[in-house]
């Protein structure tokens, strides 16, 4: 069987901003870029010429040249006379987006108690679980959509989107009741209610 999500990452999101996000991120994917971006922003307000990127970064002319124009195209960076500054306010509009149309963001309304120990999506620290195990466990289960038995590895690619520890959260699951594991340990599949 099949393991999936339960929600489409990003089905909050209009189509513009879902385009938008990719665009930026797609950009930022190249790490000339991203070391150019991160300079002008380390320069702040008064901005940073192109010569003055080379230098510092140690690349071409042609090459601090392209990043900046890419950056300035998809409106992070802005040209003000002969300097370039960082413009990082509609990169965190975007991430807003994304961590408001998050699974993990949207079952965390239900779990307000849990929303310390997640970041952007992510488990960061692991709450006391004989206080909130179950709680994790339900949002977890409810996030990875089971819908018949799973391999191990199935789970593990799962669950590793949402932490490293995906030991933990295996075991919780089945401890907790959300899951049931086969006596080889091998396969998962959800609890009967």
């Amino acid at each position: 069987m099949q393991v999936r999500l339960s929600a489409a990452y990003g089905a909050g999101m209009s189509l513009i901003a879902t385009t938008r996000a990719a665009e930026m991120l797609s950009t930022l994917a190249e790490p000339n870029r991203l070391r150019v971006l991160g300079e002008m922003a380390r320069r702040g307000a008064n901005g940073t010429t192109l010569s003055e990127l080379g230098a510092a970064l140690g690349l071409t002319p042609k090459v601090v040249g392209a990043c900046v124009a890419r950056l300035v195209a998809v409106g992070l960076a802005v040209r003000v006379g002969d300097s370039y500054c960082a413009q990082l306010g509609d990169a965190r509009a975007i991430v807003d987006d994304l961590d408001a149309a998050h699974p993990v963001n949207q079952l965390l309304a239900e779990f307000p108690r849990l929303k310390g120990v997640f970041s952007h999506g992510r488990l960061i620290s692991a709450p006391e679980l004989s206080v909130h195990g179950h709680d994790l466990a339900v949002l977890v289960g409810r996030l990875i959509d089971l819908n018949g038995p799973a391999t191990e590895a199935e789970i593990n690619d799962r669950l590793s989107v949402v932490s490293d520890d995906v030991a933990l959260l295996r075991r919780l699951l089945v401890d907790e009741g959300v899951w049931r594991r086969d006596r080889s340990g091998s396969h998962y599949e959800p609890a009967l209610g």
